[in-house]
Parts: C-alpha cells; sequence; structure tokens
C-alpha cells in the first residue's frame, strides 16, 4: 500500500511541474505577443503551483509577471500595477542571487533601469506639485528598484515628513540608521530632450552617458550630496518625542548631537527633549556648555528663551530674549517672546478682575487692577511696536497692536 502511495504522490508532483511549464511557455507566447490581459490569466494559473517550482521557473514567473504588469500600467490601474512590477523585478534578482543564476536579471535590468528613471521622474514631479505622500511611496519603489542607490530611500523619508505621514517616514528613517546611511553621496542626472525634464539616473553613470551619446538627453550633470546623518537622527528623534516615546528619542537625538553639537536644529531639539522630560540637570549642562561655545549666537538664545518661557521660567526667558536683541537688534522674533512674556500676565489679571465683586474694596481693587493691566500694555506695545518696525508686513503683529491701542484708548 506504501508503495503505490508514494508512486501516486510522485505522479501528482510530475504532473504539477508540466502544468508550470506549459503555462509559463503559454503566458511567455502571450507576453510576447503583447497579450497582456491573457498573460496575466496564464500567469494566475502559475502562481497556486509556486511551491514546487525550480528556482528557474520562479524566476520567470516573476519576471513575465513583472512585464506584464508593467505593461497593463498604461491602461489600468497604474499605481497597483506599478508597484506589482517593481516588486516583481525585485523578486527575480532575489531569486536568481541566491541560485547563482541571472539568467531572468540579466532580461530584467534594462527594463527595471528604464522603470526606475518613470518613477524617480514621476516622484521629483509630484513632489514640485506638493503631492509629497505619492512622490514619497514613488521614491520607496525606485529604492526597492535599486537598492544600492540608498538616496531615494532618504528621499521616501523626508517627502513623507512634508505629507505628514509620520508612520512612514519613521519606518524609513529607521531604515536608513539600520543601513548605516550618511546620505554624502554623488548621482548622475541630464536633461531629457524630448520634456526638458531633469531625470536622475542614480548611481548609473554608464546608463546617463549612453543617452547623452545617442542624443536623447543633454547637460549631464554630477550632483554630490553632503551628510544627511544629522538630519535623519534628528527628524527621528521629532517623530517619536512627537509620540511620547522620549526614550527611544533620546538615543537618537543624542547621537546626532555627538555626531554635530554645532548643528542649531539638533542643539534645540535635544534641549527641548530635557525640557519635556523635566531633565533639567541635563538641560543646564548642554545649554551652557552651547552658550560657553557660541555665546554670541542670537538664535540660541533666543530658542534658549523659548524653552524657558514654556517651562514658565519668565526671568530666565527674559534675560535670554534681551541678549538676543543685544546680539541682534533685528530680532523680530525676540520682540514677540518678550511680549508675550509680559502679556502672559493678562489673563490671570483679567480673571481676578471679573472676581472682585461689587462691594467698595472690591471696586478699588478692580481700579488697581486695572491700572496694572494698563501698565502690561504699555509695556507690550513697546516691545510689538519695535517687532512692527522690523517687519510692518506680519498680519498678526499689527492686528494685536490695533487691538491693545484700542483698549487704551478707552481706557483713557
Amino acid at each position: 500500500m506504501k508503495n503505490k502511495f508514494y508512486a501516486f504522490s510522485i505522479a501528482l508532483v510530475s504532473l504539477s511541474a508540466s502544468a508550470q511549464k506549459a503555462e509559463l511557455k503559454e503566458a511567455s507566447k502571450l507576453v510576447d505577443k503583447k497579450s497582456f490581459t491573457e498573460a496575466r490569466l496564464a500567469l494566475q494559473k502559475v502562481e497556486p503551483l509556486l511551491g514546487s517550482a525550480t528556482d528557474e521557473q520562479k524566476a520567470e514567473y516573476y519576471f513575465l509577471t513583472g512585464q506584464t504588469a508593467l505593461s497593463l500600467a498604461a491602461t489600468e490601474d497604474q499605481e497597483k500595477n506599478v508597484v506589482k512590477a517593481v516588486e516583481s523585478f525585485k523578486k527575480v534578482t532575489e531569486i536568481e542571487k541566491a541560485s547563482k543564476n541571472n539568467k531572468y536579471s540579466a532580461k530584467a535590468e534594462p527594463i527595471t533601469n528604464i522603470l526606475l528613471a518613470q518613477v524617480v521622474n514621476e516622484a521629483v514631479a509630484d513632489n514640485t506639485k506638493g503631492k509629497f505622500k505619492d512622490a514619497s511611496r514613488k521614491f520607496d519603489l525606485g529604492y526597492q528598484l535599486s537598492p544600492k542607490d540608498t538616496v531615494y530611500l532618504f528621499y521616501a523619508a523626508s517627502t513623507a515628513i512634508s505629507a505628514n505621514d509620520y508612520d512612514f517616514a519613521e519606518s524609513k528613517y529607521k531604515e536608513l540608521v539600520n543601513l548605516n546611511y550618511d546620505g554624502k553621496s554623488v548621482y548622475y542626472t541630464a536633461v531629457e530632450k524630448a520634456n526638458g525634464a531633469v531625470q536622475s539616473f542614480g548611481s548609473d553613470k554608464k546608463m546617463r552617458d549612453l543617452l547623452v551619446r545617442q542624443g536623447t538627453h543633454i547637460q549631464p550633470k554630477t550632483v554630490t550630496e553632503p551628510s544627511q546623518r544629522g538630519e535623519i537622527l534628528k527628524n527621528l528623534s521629532l517623530i517619536l518625542m512627537n509620540k511620547e516615546n522620549y526614550s527611544e528619542a533620546e538615543q537618537y537625538i543624542t547621537k546626532a548631537y555627538k555626531n554635530n553639537p554645532d548643528d542649531n536644529d539638533v542643539l534645540m531639539s535635544l534641549l527641548n527633549l530635557y525640557s519635556q522630560t523635566n531633565r533639567n540637570d541635563k538641560f543646564v549642562e548642554i545649554a551652557n556648555a552651547a552658550l560657553a561655545k557660541n555665546p554670541n549666537n542670537a538664535l540660541l538664545n533666543y530658542n534658549l528663551g523659548i524653552i524657558a518661557s514654556n517651562e514658565n521660567k519668565d526671568d530666565v526667558a527674559k534675560n535670554y530674549f534681551t541678549k538676543a536683541i543685544e546680539l541682534d537688534p533685528k530680532f523680530e522674533n525676540a520682540y514677540l517672546g518678550l511680549a508675550n512674556l509680559i502679556l502672559k500676565k493678562d489673563n490671570e489679571i483679567t480673571n481676578a478682575m471679573n472676581n472682585t465683586g461689587t462691594s467698595n474694596a472690591g471696586q478699588q481693587k478692580f481700579k488697581a487692577l486695572k491700572q496694572q493691566k494698563i501698565g502690561i500694555y504699555k509695556e507690550a506695545l513697546e516691545y510689538l511696536n519695535q517687532a512692527k518696525k522690523i517687519n510692518s508686513q506680519n498680519e498678526s503683529i499689527n492686528s494685536l497692536v490695533e487691538e491693545i491701542e484700542n483698549y487704551l484708548d478707552l481706557e483713557k
């Protein structure tokens, strides 16, 4: 009985292999005929049989699937089919790399190069139009097509930030960190004659140069990108801070600070983290170290003032804002910072005025409080007018100045 069952099993496997071979052959003919809808149906019959397929059959299946999806993208469900094409060609490379073969990956390479250029150009166009989420996904597809061009993964993350798509950005930034991506890179571009668009070829200088020699492209350029490590670590830490994942955020922002302690944005992010987690000892340590190195940095003093103000350390904040103005008399936001410090007292005084009662004592207290309110408005107005002189087009300042002046006129 065992022998019969064993023989029957072998027959099933043989039948499955024969079916795979026949369906793949049929799909290949249909692709050659450009009958892509029919080819898709033929490939759908092969898919359930892939578990017992050889590596060569699997590579052929994914190669044909990629070709079919890419061709169908021109007439139906472009995004879905392009994604499928990218994933399929990626599978071809993975399978043949493991089996040390390149029969289908060699055929796929020129197709993926063209697809890469198309996807990246569309990503750039989407980014220019402000369609940041679409751009981020297409840059990610570009990276999947050409993992050696890690810059596309960086673009996927940074454009996701512009789209406020923070979960996607976080995953891409973490991938960059795990890859130890620095961002200092060289890539090659040229202008496509047909439409005047700048086309990026990533690190593929040979393809760029070939198209320039053929005359389809002009103005070849070599673009050098500076290190982006600090920005990656900073942005990742900010995303995590917004999620109140302070412990993980600290790991990344401290790395960024060690990597470039002179980066003011990184410094302020680190100080902000210590402020939000009430670690005043670390805040003071880092702030004093930064000021010792660069005491005449007006922006640093201003930002320290903002953090102190958020912590309700108003005297400390006032000193920082005042110092920022001494260093830069046209520092508009520092004047606004001082005005806001003064106006913070307004709510407290107004609430007290509303609760004085109608007795003689209450009325006397009301008058005293009103004089304090007038004094606060006059003091704040001096700083607001200084800011207005610097930037007369700031509507929020103009509106606030007008509101205060109206109140003071009424109380004369």
